[in-house]
């Protein structure tokens, strides 16, 4: 048996050290092949076999009982699958000598469930055992898991569970769940208000949503019920903060009767010296004529439309056409570059900022445009490259097309344009 044995082993080791073509020629002997191979469904067989092993029984050196109920396990599969084990069984601490280890602070479905995914890489996540499974993975460090349950939270988020995941997402540090969450009450502040949980909301994550500008509310009345509303739920504990919080509700929007009669009268606003200097710059922002500005003056997205100027085209010294469109909001104290003018030959549209798609025309010279009656006139300008022209061409939002209209009676340069009583009035240079 052990000649036979030999024989097949010396014979491809004799083999590959001849010479194949028998004269000499070829390779050297003394060469040698290297062929790195990497079997990628190892890992998966190795997983599932020591699965295999945990539910028979087999080679388990660690039984985990919860509640009662025994769970076999393999110190090595779980030290490697998490920091918590690794520290318990790789420590000296006494559970690494033990045979029993007891686990409290969680039922065993949940720690069934920490196994499944230690053996099988899976884990069933529901509404109902999400919350359990965070916490107990965020307990034993399975960081992986405790991501997953992140994100299943982060998709369920309703206006009746919303507060209580902000909570876990704070209890857990989880700044993207938090981050999710606080986004979702900003969007649904109007209806988040009027669920329970909305009292139990955390000072730093309500002074969080009150400052967004995108906060959901109908006015900024509703904000500053919404906090006082908050703030009576507890009143001993939270008026401390209602100062703080108060600076996030921009009192200067508030309709002026409102303001003395419901703000300055209230007995929780009277009692708080810290809010004098926002009542003080509402007064003034109501009879200054709006001339206050702060960050409280600047409307919300969903309260206000502001008038805006918008600087359009024009010339340079050297008289070259201008095709940059700059937004400049005075209230909201803003300034934005947005669509160019249409295309002209010596531009690449590509490079343009878009806010709104014109329709492609091209100009050369000085233009003005003048908004009226919700429709768009470019008045002067000459595709020849003529200063002085004629032409009035007109877009309406929507219909992505420019339309010639009737020519203004002289042609003209340096052009300017007001509208009155539904006309639109022409100055400019022969």
């Amino acid at each position: 048996m052990s000649d036979s044995l030999e024989k097949t082993t010396d014979c491809p080791l004799l083999l590959l050290a001849e010479d194949p073509s028998g004269d000499g020629e070829g390779s050297s002997p003394t060469e040698s092949r290297e062929s790195p191979w990497e079997d990628g469904g190892l890992p998966v067989e190795l997983q599932r076999g020591m699965e295999t092993l945990r539910v028979n029984g087999e080679l388990t050196d660690v039984v985990l009982c919860v509640q009662g109920h025994d769970f076999p396990c393999h110190r090595a599969v779980l030290a490697a699958a998490s920091q918590y084990f690794r520290a318990m069984f790789c420590r000296g601490l006494k559970e690494s000598r033990e045979a029993r280890v007891e686990i409290k602070g969680l039922d065993s479905g949940t720690m069934h469930s920490l196994l499944e995914y230690t053996y099988t890489s899976r884990a069933l996540l529901t509404n109902s055992n999400v919350q359990r499974t965070l916490e107990a993975a965020s307990q034993f460090q399975f960081l992986r898991v405790v991501d997953a349950c992140a994100d299943f939270l982060s998709k369920s988020l309703q206006l009746e569970s919303c507060i209580g995941i902000l909570s876990l997402a704070d209890s857990h540090a989880l700044p993207a769940l938090r981050a999710g969450a606080r986004d979702y009450i900003a969007t649904h502040f109007s209806q988040v208000v009027r669920q329970p949980d909305f009292l139990e909301l955390p000072a730093p994550s309500l002074e969080a949503v009150l400052q967004r500008d995108d906060l959901d509310a109908r006015c900024e009345e509703c904000v500053f019920e919404a906090l006082m509303l908050w703030v009576r739920a507890r009143p001993e504990e939270r008026r401390p903060a209602l100062a703080g919080l108060l600076a996030h509700v921009r009192l200067p929007l508030l309709e002026a009767a409102y303001l003395v009669e419901q703000v300055e009268a209230d007995e929780l606003i009277r009692r708080c010296s810290e809010a004098f200097p926002f009542l003080q710059e509402a007064r003034l922002y109501h009879l200054s004529g709006t001339e206050v500005v702060s960050e409280r003056t600047k409307p919300r997205a969903q309260h206000f439309l502001s008038e805006v100027f918008l600087i359009i085209g024009g010339c340079t010294k050297d008289e070259r056409f201008i095709s940059t469109v700059t937004c400049l909001d005075p209230l909201r104290r803003s300034r934005l570059e947005v669509a160019r003018l249409p295309a002209t030959e010596m531009e690449d549209e590509t490079q343009n900022r878009k806010w709104v798609e014109f329709a492609c025309i091209t100009f050369r010279n000085e233009v003005y445009i003048s908004g009226f009656d919700r429709w768009i006139y470019v008045i002067g300008g000459g595709p020849n490259g003529k200063l002085a022209t004629d032409q009035v061409q007109c877009w309406k939002p929507g219909t992505d097309s420019w339309e010639l209209r009737a020519p203004i009676p002289i042609e003209t340069k340096c052009t300017n344009a007001v509208t009155f009583k539904d006309c639109i009035y022409i100055v400019g240079e022969l």
